[in-house]
């Protein structure tokens, strides 16, 4: 975590005496700001994320105690420490209770004030984690637990192969409001819209529809909604008790909720919504091929239809789909494999999907076709997104992907998507540092071209397009040193060239190399080469 130090002191002395401390006498890498007022403290209150502020407490203008309370509009977590030339206990008083305030005198040793400084930032830290981790804890498992949720199920409508025990397992893992492993009839609800809004639709009218659904069931069943697209919901229903079996009374009761929600939602939020419900109880084996059926109802046959309830039976849906019905509802965990980059899932899922290519006897099969077409135009999507289409060509044609007549057989176009998809996540290995190694070249050079100039990590982050932490630790990995110990290094390789190869002023050659101090520049260059600038020429020359 990046942490930022702002000084204020209206004495120049004072204020240089600190930063040269706080930059690079300092045991944490941090970014020092100095400023020689509360005017510019403000200025740059108001466009850098304050960790701990070091100021004074008497200076003209605005003195420390005002800019305190302008510290906290901006920045309430920020921890001021007050350093004083001496004892003013008025000023004290009408703070000294805050629990976000410190106060040192001037004439206290360096580490005194560095370990204030110190337990300041790690008190930051300490707060903020905390803070964090008890405010939003609940809402984060929450939330995490929906999406997890949705995930689950989706998993399920993909028909992913897991045992009973390994689902069980899973849904006692997350808390699912379904008993996953007993029976549950399954209903898919549509929000209808008119020509005009086709695609429209909003998180927060499937909520109200969902909470309309629950207030008009028995409190004896329970149920969970599942969000699909295109304004499409799934929903589980079951009793409370695994005991109560009597399913043509919950498929009665659970239709009637429906029916009344309806009127419900149209006056409510002046929606209309069908819903297609299937009376044979489910399990989590089956509730795929249950899902296409009723999509097929709802899509296939309803059409532009509004405000319809239909029971699947009657209607007519196939309880039992053919298995490249199954195999195409797959291809969107096959994606997630490929974005995830892991290739033995991807794989094997492929393996699985091209046998019911290789079974398919037509070549002018639909479902084969549908099923080649969508992991081909799967395959095509990610390519493009991924701005690999130059680089695969020297691999692979691509044509065949929109061209399943260019193959011979079923056998040969499963044998070309297999081919497609290695050249692809061979390409996923070779790019895989491209974005963080230019990223890393962009700080290099700035760092190169800018060693008089701000180089803290909050401006590098910024230059490099990456958080700051993160920064820090890829630096560190690629060149197995801090950034502020490259900087440092680099502005002293410059002072010793201009030295050696200059006769400019010392004064001059250490603003070139980022001192604007002439105290700071020979301070920092005898520690670096054990001698003073002046020496160093001279030995050298």
């Amino acid at each position: 975590m990046n942490q930022n130090l702002l000084i204020v002191d209206d004495e120049y002395d004072a204020l240089a005496w600190l930063e040269e401390m706080f930059r690079y006498e300092f045991d944490r890498e941090i970014d020092v700001y100095p400023a020689s007022s509360a005017a510019n403290a403000l200025e740059l209150l108001n466009r850098v994320n304050f960790d701990v502020v070091l100021t004074d407490v008497r200076m003209p203008g605005m003195d420390g105690i005002t800019l305190f309370q302008k510290i906290k509009d901006n920045w309430p977590r920020c921890k001021t420490i007050f350093l004083t030339g001496y004892r003013n206990f008025d000023d004290m008083y009408k703070i000294i209770n805050h629990k976000d305030v410190r106060f040192i005198l001037k004439s206290e040793r360096d580490e005194v004030i560095k370990q204030a400084v110190g337990d300041a930032l790690d008190e930051f830290r300490m707060e903020l984690e905390q803070e964090n981790l008890n405010q939003t804890r609940q809402e984060d498992l929450e939330k995490a637990r929906c999406w997890m949720h949705r995930e689950f199920v989706d998993d399920l409508l993909k028909g992913v192969a897991d045992s009973s025990d390994e689902i069980r397992k899973r849904a006692e893992r997350l808390g699912f409001p379904v008993r996953i492993l007993d029976s549950f009839l399954v209903t898919l609800v549509r929000i209808d819209a008119a020509e005009e809004e086709r695609g429209y639709h909003r998180e927060e009218e499937v909520e109200v529809l969902y909470r309309m659904l629950r207030r008009n069931l028995p409190q004896d069943l329970q149920a969970y909604l599942h969000r699909l697209e295109n304004g499409q919901s799934l929903l589980l229903i079951q009793p409370m008790d695994s005991r109560n079996g009597d399913w043509n009374r919950v498929f009665a009761v659970w239709k009637g909720a429906v029916e009344y929600a309806q009127v419900s939602f149209r006056k409510c939020c002046h929606r209309r919504f069908s819903a297609v419900i299937a009376s044979t109880p489910a399990c989590y084996g089956s509730i795929a091929g249950v899902y296409a059926g009723l999509r097929q109802i709802l899509v296939g046959y309803l059409g532009g239809e509004q405000e319809v309830v239909v029971h699947a039976e009657t209607f007519g849906a196939e309880k039992k789909e053919e298995k490249q019905t199954d195999a195409i509802h797959r291809v969107p965990l096959l994606k997630s494999y490929l974005e995830l980059q892991r290739r033995m899932s991807y794989f094997e899922l492929l393996d699985q999907l091209c046998e019911e290519l290789v079974k398919t006897i037509s070549r002018h099969d639909t479902r084969a076709l549908e099923l080649y077409y969508s992991i081909s135009v799967m395959l095509l999507q990610f390519i493009n997104d991924g701005k690999l289409n130059e680089k695969i060509a020297f691999s692979i044609g691509l044509y065949k992907l929109t061209k399943v007549d260019e193959h011979d057989s079923w056998t040969e176009a499963a044998r070309y998507l297999f081919e497609v998809s290695v050249a692809v996540f061979d390409l996923l290995g070779e790019n895989e540092h491209v974005l963080s190694d230019r990223a890393l070249q962009r700080v290099l050079d700035y760092i190169a071209g800018n060693l008089s100039g701000d180089l803290t990590l909050t401006r590098l982050a910024q230059v490099g397009g990456f958080n700051a932490s993160y920064l820090s630790r890829l630096f560190k990995q690629n060149t197995k040193i801090s950034i502020s110990d490259y900087v440092y290094q680099k502005r002293m390789e410059l002072a010793e060239r201009l030295l050696v190869q200059t006769n400019r002023k010392i004064q001059d050659i250490g603003e070139e190399a980022g001192y604007p101090s002439a105290q700071s520049f020979a301070r920092t260059f005898r520690s670096y080469a054990g001698i003073s600038p002046a020496e160093y020429r001279e030995l050298h020359k």
